[in-house]
């Protein structure tokens, strides 16, 4: 090879491998610590430096050996990557991308007048890395500021919420002991990590509280004002530390100490102890451990210059006692493990790339198992062929040598027997537990529901204040554990939902009075698990929402004319209130009144695939219900089949599922709608949108997933429903960059993938092109003969689906209601020949419904089953007594009772 084209092939290479360490070092730039990216630094700069010796380029070598230097010590330990380091390391790739602009003749004098940088270079990448022992001091002084930070913020949470209820029952002196236990480990570990001025502030907050607790100073509103006060300081604090190593809003802890000196209190007295006497012990503080390692490195001395370990031990070791001086055991809590998310997230990520492996084993049982099925096959001919050729016996050679056959397939059958039960019990364990080792991997993302309401009590008794009302705040549910990115994304819209209730529907004390209610009004937020979903509930015993001012509204802003809003329901009222830019405030204020809001609260909770709904009583209250997953990485979906193909909604996007027969379908304005609840639904064909290349098939029933957004419903057709599914959602690989129509990837419990619809990239989609709303409708689809009608009943979707299915694969055409209310509306509004219900459902259940029915002239005369799990005979009494047609059991499904039945009570599905 000429010289010439081996120096061309360098400088290929030295331009590619420029662009990537480029890449590296402008992402070490923002993360110097990422061991990854430096140990790949390391490893293109020494492929560069082996180029360059085979080139015979010994200037380059030796630049290259500078710049690989920083990587190599990080790896031995000897030194570490900084800002500094990296940026040194830019200046070395300018040069060696400047390089590859030379030609072979320009590079030697090139390089020649680059000598002086290039020694000057390696000189300060040598200084910038400094040692590792160091490096370890001062990352380990950031890391105890960190954990000072968590700890600061847990406390400063049982500071507030104790020093709330000291203000609300401020002569229950029992409570002032709690706040001085959190004051106190706040005090150990700041001193453990030499924040001197947060130790001075919190040691003058526990005078005036062991003044509060002896007596000699009120628990007045004054006081707690400034305790409270001296909290968020101390949370100023600590997180000005952990970014800039000290506390930096002296000045606010110096007017704070000043303050709380003025209290009137006998301060000398309280003082002449270095500790409380109310305090003996502080709970053991996430610090303390890392503060008893560290003691002699962090630990200030004090005067007379000997340390002051023995008192942090003290601070951080000693066991609480309670308000009559007993004991209170300390509950022993789990470790604390700071873990980046993006690793937590590899990790799930993996433990479900094994859950599906794990699956893949199942089709290499079945193998094993069609081995066997084909060796007893194979014996069967031999025995055959055996008694075609007479039966030799086996004296006879051919008799012999079947025989030896005979032996070695039967041989086989057994040992493959053997492999497969071996086989099957190891895919069976390895399912399990790569199942267990996800369901573990999950848990880690977990955090109870409480904590996003840490900061809530707070903002109740602040914002009460300033609304110059008597509010309570409440919280139930908190202990349901709930994915952190769910939880990190519910703060902002709970927090609106939670201020929206205090300023628009709680009354003020005054009107409150004279409504003949108590002068306190209470809001509540309460969360609750169901079906997959978390369900909060925002919910106020203030005014409610007034229908009519709302309707008043709608039309003041011309979105709908006076007589169009006379025909609205209450419920599709209050769904306006979601639109941008509507607001019923008579007045703008700093909490309300801008029209921004609830419309916000809704964009949230669908970017979760989430809803939100309002349920109110005039003069009562009102509840605002938020749904969402309770993880984004596993979603409760419905799964459907589109052009043969399986995708899935999100459960919380989809309203109901119905089946429409193709003489429903109407066009008004060139477009295709249908008829559900006595609205006009916009039918959607989604083998168009999804460009799947096949409209639906031509058949004599649709079925359609109907959708809402923004109080707007619209129905997708799609080929049939498969059922109701747990999936575990994987994003779209970034390389793909954003897929539309597609929130994410899946798959089915049998191994088979799914793709997860963003509903509202569908729904822009559809609108962009008119032509996916045409489904087209074939003459064949007529029936001559009426196919009896029949309601479903049920608030589980999955049984809803089961017995639409077994019906509709009878011949009958099938409605579904969701809950009792909803039957009822239907059946008041829609011809049916049979009603079957579930007993236990929210709003009205179907004891109520079958009752509503058979008290109905025009109705009494429709068929009822009642379906239910309970089996007693008091619970079929009680569907006797409303006077049910037929009760059955759930179990029934699985054979022929429930079908016999149905047609016992209504004949065969078509009716002349």
């Amino acid at each position: 090879m000429s010289g010439f084209s081996l120096y061309n092939l360098f400088l290929d290479e030295l331009r590619r491998i420029c662009d990537e360490l480029r890449a590296l070092l402008l992402q070490l730039n923002k993360n110097p610590d990422e061991l990854a990216k430096i140990e790949q630094v390391g490893r293109k700069l020494h492929a560069l430096k082996g180029a360059a010796r085979v080139t015979n380029l010994p200037l380059l070598e030796k630049l290259l050996v500078a710049m690989e230097y920083p990587s190599s010590a990080f790896k031995r330990g000897e030194a570490i990557f900084n800002v500094q380091t990296t940026e040194l390391l830019l200046q070395g790739l300018d040069e060696l991308t400047a390089l590859g602009t030379q030609s072979e003749s320009e590079v030697g004098p090139w390089l020649s007048s680059r000598s002086e940088f290039i020694q000057q270079l390696q000189g300060e990448l040598q200084k910038s890395a400094r040692p590792a022992v160091e490096a370890e001091a001062v990352s380990g002084d950031r890391k105890m500021l960190e954990l000072f930070a968590l700890e600061a913020e847990e406390q400063v949470g049982a500071l507030h919420r104790g020093l709330m209820l000291m203000e609300v029952q401020p002569d229950q002196l029992g409570l002032i002991a709690p706040v001085m236990r959190a004051a106190h480990s706040i005090k150990g570990a700041a001193r453990a990590v030499r924040l001197e001025r947060i130790v001075t502030l919190v040691h003058t907050m526990e005078d005036r509280l062991s003044a509060m607790q002896k007596q000699s100073l009120p628990v007045s509103d004054a006081a707690v004002e400034l305790l409270i006060e001296a909290a968020d300081a101390i949370l100023i604090a600590a997180n000005s530390a952990k970014s800039s190593g000290k506390e930096q809003n002296e000045s606010q802890i110096a007017n704070l100490l000043r303050n709380l000196e003025a209290l009137d209190a006998p301060v000398a007295t309280i003082a002449q102890s270095s500790e409380p006497s109310a305090i003996t012990a502080a709970p053991q503080s996430i610090v303390a451990n890392e503060v008893m390692q560290r003691a002699a490195a962090v630990v200030t001395p004090d005067a007379s210059g000997a340390g002051n370990a023995d008192q942090v031990a003290a601070d951080t070791q000693a066991q609480p006692v309670g308000d009559a001086g007993s004991y209170i055991p300390v509950e022993s809590v789990d470790a604390v493990l700071k873990v980046q998310a993006s690793k937590i997230g590899a990790l799930i990520g993996m433990a479900g790339q094994g859950v599906v492996e794990a699956r893949k084993l199942r089709p290499f049982a079945e193998r094993i198992q069609r081995f066997r099925r084909e060796a007893v096959i194979l014996s069967d001919v031999l025995e055959e062929l055996h008694h075609e050729l007479g039966a030799p016996p086996v004296t006879d050679p051919v008799g012999s040598r079947i025989n030896d056959l005979r032996k070695r397939i039967t041989e086989t059958r057994r040992t493959v027997a053997g492999w497969g039960e071996e086989f099957g019990e190891y895919a069976r364990e390895s399912d399990n537990l790569n199942q267990r080792l996800y369901r573990a991997a999950s848990a880690t993302r977990m955090r109870p529901f409480r904590d996003v309401l840490l900061s809530f009590p707070r903002m109740v008794r602040d914002l009460a204040k300033r609304l110059g009302k008597k509010i309570r705040f409440e919280q139930t549910g908190g202990h349901h554990e709930v994915d952190r990115d769910v939880l990190d994304k519910l703060e902002a819209p709970l927090m609106h939902l939670v201020r929206n209730a205090m300023d628009h529907g709680i009354e003020s004390g005054v009107v409150r009075k004279a409504k003949g209610k108590a002068e306190e009004g209470t809001v509540k937020v309460h969360a609750d698990l169901r079906a997959g979903l978390l369900v909060v509930e925002v919910s106020d015993n203030g005014a409610g929402l007034d229908p009519e001012k709302i309707r008043n509204k709608i039309v003041a802003k011309n979105l709908l004319t006076a007589k169009q809003a006379s025909t609205l329901e209450p419920q599709a009222i209050f769904n306006y209130l979601f639109r941008p830019g509507f607001s019923t405030a008579e007045q703008v204020t700093e909490v309300s009144g801008r029209g921004v809001g609830l419309d916000v609260v809704r964009e949230l909770a669908q970017a979760l695939n989430g809803t939100v709904k309002i349920q109110s009583k005039l003069g009562l209250g009102c509840t605002m219900m938020l749904s969402v997953p309770v993880s984004r990485s596993v979603t409760r979906a419905i799964v459907v089949v589109i052009s043969g193909e399986i995708y899935a909604f999100p459960v919380t996007r989809v309203e109901r599922i119905v089946q429409v027969r193709m003489q429903q379908i109407e066009i008004s304005q060139g477009r295709q709608y249908i008829h559900v609840h006595g609205e006009n639904v916009a039918l959607i064909d989604l083998a168009q949108v999804l460009e799947l290349g096949q409209a639906l098939p031509e058949q004599a029933e649709l079925s359609v997933v109907v959708v809402e957004r923004q109080s707007q419903h619209f129905g997708m057709a799609v080929d049939q429903f498969v059922g109701e599914f747990d999936l575990s959602v994987r994003p779209m690989d970034a390389r793909l960059g954003r897929v539309a129509d597609l929130a994410g990837a899946s798959i089915m419990p049998d191994g088979e993938p799914v793709l997860l619809l963003d509903v509202d990239d569908l729904l822009q989609s559809s609108a962009r092109h008119e032509r996916y709303q045409s489904i087209q409708i074939s003459e064949a689809t007529t029936i001559e003969k009426r196919r009896k009608r029949i309601l479903v009943v049920d608030d589980s979707m999955s049984v809803r689906e089961l017995e639409r299915q077994l019906l509709t694969g009878r011949g009958f055409e099938v409605s579904v209601a969701v809950d009792g209310q909803d039957g009822w509306s239907q059946v008041r509004a829609q011809e049916f020949d049979l009603v079957v219900t579930d007993v236990d459902m929210p709003r009205m259940d179907g004891i109520q419904l079958t009752r509503s029915i058979k008290q109905d002239p025009r109705l009494r005369r429709i068929p009822v089953i009642i379906v239910s799990y309970r089996d007693r005979p008091e619970d079929k009494a009680r569907g006797m007594e409303v006077r049910a047609d037929s009760y059955l059991t759930k179990g029934d499904f699985h054979d022929e009772s429930f079908i016999s039945n149905v047609v016992e009570l209504i004949g065969e599905p078509l009716a002349d």
